[in-house]
């Protein structure tokens, strides 16, 4: 079962202006709603109490009440990056099957743009669904229901879907030792080690496989980290016969820095993406890569979403990567 976090604040409910104020539950709907049966002094009382304890109406129970479409705002971290693009189509396609309306937010900027951008959004929507952590943005969602996608399930979000990735890894590297490769390197990405890295150094120590801070190397998630991430690699791990990226972008940079250093794909070294992209289709050698069901992974966020609205325990869900095997491995 899940629990609030203990480190959040409470959001104020309808009750707690209702209490401030001394007035009865009715008649804070009424006034914060301009309803004309209401004195202009008990609207002015019931409007400072809200605003003291910052309470935010919830839209989605005025919505059922009124008629009115849900909105969800999607929350996501560059949309240059194709991933991006394709999730959100899906899931647009699956929340307007519902007949929901969806916002974007895109928060590939500096720090003060995208708690900006996140500020603008919240009064507009009935739940939030973001397709990264939100870290110490979370402060800026309180009071609207969130749903975090490939999160830290203890990172105190309230929805979580978690795409698994530790059994997805050992996949991967089990099919490139079974093809007889032992020397993997890896391109991660992030400030400290991923958990796709994380599970990469625990399957290579596990197997016996060599392992040294020379066989992995960190970068921003563009293809041209990727093209720059391959020549750093091989020119401190000569003998990679392997390589696992963090994600499909940086996999296709690598495809390309490869083939500009005169290293041919499978037969000198096998690369394996993650994420499964359109994309990886596309290129020569076409990419094998980790996938995920784009498809599934927007079913399954609706689903927490239509939970959380209908006033359910807000719920955590797991979606799989599966082994998408292509020319590249």
């Amino acid at each position: 079962m899940t629990t609030a976090d203990p480190r959040l604040p409470r959001p104020a409910t309808i009750l707690d202006v209702a209490r401030v104020a001394g007035v009865s539950r009715q008649t804070v709907t009424r006034s914060l709603n301009g309803l004309p049966d209401v004195s202009a002094a008990t609207r002015e009382r019931v409007v400072q109490a809200a605003r003291d304890l910052n309470y935010r109406p919830n839209r989605a129970a005025q919505g059922l009440v009124r008629g009115r479409q849900v909105t969800v705002g999607l929350v996501l971290d560059d949309l240059r990056n194709p991933y991006y693009p394709e999730v959100a189509s899906e899931f647009s396609r699956a929340a307007t099957a519902r007949g929901w309306g969806v916002l974007l937010c895109d928060l590939g900027h500096d720090a003060s743009v995208a708690r900006e951008s996140l500020a603008s959004l919240v009064p507009r929507v009935d739940v939030l669904v973001s397709l990264m952590p939100l870290g110490d943005l979370r402060e800026q969602v309180a009071g609207v229901p969130t749903v975090e996608v490939d999160t830290d399930p203890d990172g105190g979000a309230q929805g979580v879907i978690e795409i698994e990735t530790r059994t997805a890894v050992r996949s991967a590297l089990d099919h490139l030792r079974a093809a007889g490769r032992s020397r993997v390197a890896m391109i991660d990405s992030g400030v400290e080690g991923s958990g796709r890295a994380l599970a990469y150094r625990e399957y290579l120590a596990e197997h016996g496989l060599a392992w040294s801070p020379a066989s992995e190397v960190r970068v921003e998630q563009t293809h041209a980290d990727g093209v720059r991430a391959v020549a750093e690699l091989l020119r401190a791990y000569p003998d990679a016969d392997a390589l696992l990226a963090f994600n499909d972008v940086l996999a296709i940079g690598a495809l390309k820095g490869l083939a500009r250093l005169g290293v041919v794909v499978p037969d000198d070294v096998a690369v394996v993406g993650m994420d499964g992209l359109d994309l990886g289709s596309l290129v020569t050698p076409e990419l094998t890569t980790l996938s995920i069901d784009k498809a599934e992974l927007a079913r399954v966020a609706v689903e927490v979403v239509a939970d959380m609205l209908a006033g359910a325990e807000p719920p955590r869900r797991r979606v799989a990567r599966t082994l998408l095997l292509r020319e590249s491995a």
